[in-house]
């Protein structure tokens, strides 16, 4: 007997930065159709009048027709890539303020820019490929061939009887508040000319991909899946694998998951396509290399910093350790200037109390040729975020535990700052990793590929400059398939 149950969407908390993207490809023959169901009041939202000149490929003249066309070209990027004979339909408002959700929060430095998910989830419908599994509503008819909740579009947003497949919101307000990231405003084009706006694209193609099934259906807090026992899993959760504990999610009780949901780097997808095309997506990965001394000698994973120079992808930068002291306070923070000699030599500093901008800049000054931060965090790196035109030798954010392993050998420690090929950016033990922050992240932890994968992945819960979801979706299409749905060719 086929089970029904209404699903919440998951939200995508993103610190705000410019992105790109290129035109597309004409939509094959074949591809899944897509419609959007505006679900926003007259004059608002999509249906904003304010006229506009057309951007990048966008031919709107008003803000509503804009952000619809937006919102149309991605639904036929994903139809370019996925099968289905079953119409899939996207129910999305630019303005939740008026929604049950209310308005989406925006500070000068960060914002919720969209939140979307699958309105209702399927299990042991014919067609299903696992038993007593929860399917997301756009794949279980894809799988079944048939429209689960047939019907017409749902009059409003999140509104009975939910015939819609996927429900989806954006922050209206990076158009209309100064204060939300600056007045940096979305940008509505279709090209790789954003400059300084939000390219909207690549957050909706995001959006999109969670509720065509790139998320779970279970609490990271709790554990608790949608219902009891043998219906606690999803279709995500038979391939995501605790390397510790050597379970995958469906598998588990709901505190053996609670548990898993921070056991940070230790949990991946296991899918046989994603992890076959993972070599041919990922890059090297950043790394610390320990020359010596002997006993800590070996490759230890980095985080790169978002300014400076990059690491340099052939030789590296080399230089023996100095744990950088500036006198002040906590004096391995490099907050302050250094006094020290870390001249021509790799300086440590711990993280804490000022940006990693400052703490490169105060080794820079004293001479210092690369700079590590050792996290203060007991799990994980460093993000080293920031920006600065100022900075001009490379860095890296390392784990505390790694920081701590140096600094107990010092001095006499040599280390080489580089791209490791024996190892892909993002994975352990091959596998790729998902997002499993410590403490958890409601919305973010788990439904999502981890932070240290590079080339930057859609599917990474903060948005970053560097994707171009118009020609790249990366490893999302992959692991569509590995939940079972077809892909065009």
């Amino acid at each position: 007997m086929t089970r029904r149950r209404n699903a919440a969407g998951r939200m995508l908390a993103a610190l705000a930065l410019s992105l790109t993207l290129a035109v597309a490809a004409a939509v094959p023959a074949g591809a899944a159709t897509f419609i959007i169901n505006n679900t926003d009041p007259p004059g608002f939202g999509f249906n904003d009048p304010t006229p506009v000149a057309p951007v990048g490929g966008n031919p709107g003249v008003t803000l509503g027709e804009q952000r619809l066309n937006v919102f149309q070209f991605a639904a036929d990027l994903w139809g370019a890539v996925l099968d289905s004979p079953v119409t899939i339909v996207i129910q999305g408002t630019f303005f939740p303020a008026g929604t049950f959700f209310g308005p989406l929060p925006c500070t000068p430095t960060s914002a919720v820019l969209g939140a979307a998910g699958t309105i209702q989830i399927f299990a042991n419908f014919a067609g299903a490929g696992f038993a007593d599994t929860w399917y997301h509503s756009a794949l279980a008819n894809a799988l079944g061939g048939v429209d689960l909740t047939p019907g017409p579009p749902d009059p409003g947003f999140f509104a009975p009887p939910f015939n819609d497949d996927i429900v989806s919101l954006f922050n209206d307000r990076l158009d209309s508040d100064p204060a939300c990231l600056g007045g940096i405003g979305w940008y509505y084009g279709f090209d790789n000319n954003s400059g300084g706006g939000i390219d909207l694209l690549n957050v909706v193609m995001h959006e999109y991909a969670h509720g065509l099934g790139f998320s779970n259906f279970i609490n990271e807090a709790s554990g608790l899946g949608p219902a009891p026992p043998p219906l606690d899993k999803d279709i995500y959760s038979r391939f995501t694998l605790d390397l510790t504990t050597g379970k995958h999610w469906d598998a588990m009780t709901a505190a053996e998951r609670v548990a898993s949901a921070i056991n940070t780097f230790n949990v991946v997808w296991d899918g046989p396509a994603v992890t076959a095309a993972a070599p041919l997506v990922l890059g090297p990965r950043p790394s610390v290399r320990v020359l010596r001394p002997k006993g800590i000698v070996g490759s230890y994973e980095a985080q790169t910093a978002s300014f400076g120079p990059p690491l340099n992808p052939g030789g590296g930068t080399s230089g023996q350790v100095v744990l950088a002291d500036d006198g002040s306070g906590a004096p391995n923070d490099g907050c302050e200037p250094i006094l020290n000699n870390v001249h021509g030599k790799i300086a440590l500093v711990d993280r804490g109390a000022c940006s990693f901008v400052q703490k490169v800049f105060n080794a820079q000054v004293a001479g210092a040729k690369g700079v590590m931060v050792a996290n203060n965090l007991a799990k994980g790196l460093p993000p080293m975020g920031g920006s600065s035109p100022l900075i001009t030798i490379p860095s890296v954010g390392i784990t505390r535990d790694d920081g701590d392993l140096i600094k107990a050998q010092l001095p006499g420690v040599n280390v080489k700052l580089i791209f490791d090929g024996d190892f892909l950016a993002g994975t352990t033990a091959g596998l790729v990793r998902l997002y499993a922050p410590d403490p958890v992240a409601l919305g973010s932890s788990i439904s999502h590929w981890d932070t240290t994968a590079s080339p930057n992945l859609l599917m990474e819960p903060f948005i970053t400059s560097t994707l171009e979801a118009a020609t790249d979706v990366d490893l999302t299409p992959l692991l569509f398939l590995d939940e079972g749905w077809g892909l065009l060719p």
